[in-house]
């Protein structure tokens, strides 16, 4: 009887096309990246809030033991997504599953946002903000099935599968590693710039991320303590995107040439640059000597009263320049 089932199982999963192994595993992958992301920023901090660990420890301790709790779920989180990528998954899977995962969460913030201002404005009940929501929720979920169903976006998925941006291999490993380098260091350093500006002028907030469902009281929780988990994402993203841009096949050629034209140019001495940097200095001083000397020269000329070329009193005008301005 087992070994009917397996052979029943394998048959009906032979029998899909690629596309609708695509379509299956892009739909598992996304319900898996969503469920990840809500445990680690609301279902494990939510229920941090249940046990009570604030109460039993101070506020400071119990976010610590908190992170301490989290590192060991991702890596788990991490160990399983990497077990299901190493089943083989269709072409354009990776692609279709995080581009899936995304159409889903801005999904329901724009279906969540829409119900709750139909709802103030034209002071419906709860019911029908419920029933609203709903329906504008299964209409932009049924548009990006519609999408992810067709086999031209499958195509696409799996074109933007290729440029490397779902996975973790690298591009020429061995070649531009110099340039490579200065390009992540100097992004990384633009990041850091931009995440410290957000701290340093509070624009991330605080408190936790909630959004309200339309026609209840309940306050569904998105991210907890933003003010810590926000540039804490942003900087995980900032390593991420600074790693893989370098490793895009188009962007990684363009590195790997810029490095091969720079190691044929002929860098000069220190002498000779001494010496052409004191020429440049001797020549820049002279010329401006001369302009000053021929500035001085033709203002003398052209003031002088019996041309009448130039009559302007130098010392009023300085003396405008400098007073004071009304406004």
């Amino acid at each position: 009887m087992a070994v009917a089932v397996k052979t029943t199982t394998t048959e009906t999963t032979s029998t899909r096309s690629p596309h609708q192994q695509l379509v299956a595993g892009s739909v598992l992958g996304a319900a898996f990246i969503l469920f990840s992301f809500w445990l680690v920023f609301s279902g494990l901090p939510t229920l941090w809030d249940y046990l009570g660990i604030a109460r039993i420890f101070n506020v400071f301790l119990a976010d610590a033991l908190l992170i301490l709790a989290t590192i060991p779920v991702v890596i788990a989180l991490g160990f399983v997504g990497r077990m299901l990528i190493n089943t083989h998954p269709p072409h354009g899977t990776r692609a279709g599953a995080v581009l899936l995962a995304a159409a889903v969460f801005f999904i329901f913030l724009i279906s969540v946002g829409i119900g709750n201002m139909i709802q103030y404005r034209a002071a419906m009940g709860p019911a029908g903000a419920i029933i609203l929501t709903a329906v504008i929720a299964a209409a932009l979920l049924a548009g990006a099935g519609f999408l992810l169903v067709n086999p031209g976006f499958g195509r696409w998925l799996g074109r933007v599968e290729d440029q490397g941006w779902f996975h973790a291999n690298s591009f020429k490993p061995n070649q531009g590693r110099r340039v490579r380098l200065g390009t992540v260091i100097a992004f990384l350093v633009l990041a850091g710039c931009g995440i410290y500006t957000m701290l340093s002028h509070h624009t991330i907030g605080s408190g936790t991320w909630e959004v309200h469902i339309p026609g209840t009281d309940y306050y569904f929780p998105v991210m907890y303590q933003v003010a810590l988990t926000v540039p804490l994402v942003l900087a995980a993203l900032a390593f991420w995107f600074a790693w893989r841009v370098v490793n895009w096949p188009a962007f990684a050629d363009f590195l790997i040439a810029t490095e091969a034209e720079m190691n044929k140019v002929s860098w000069t001495t220190r002498k000779r640059l001494v010496q052409d940097t004191i020429v440049v200095l001797v020549t820049v001083f002279l010329m401006t000597f001369f302009l000053f000397v021929v500035d001085i020269l033709w203002i003398k000329i052209l003031s002088n009263p019996v041309l009448k070329v130039l009559e302007v009193n130098l010392q009023e005008e300085r003396a405008k320049q400098n007073a004071p301005t009304q406004w």
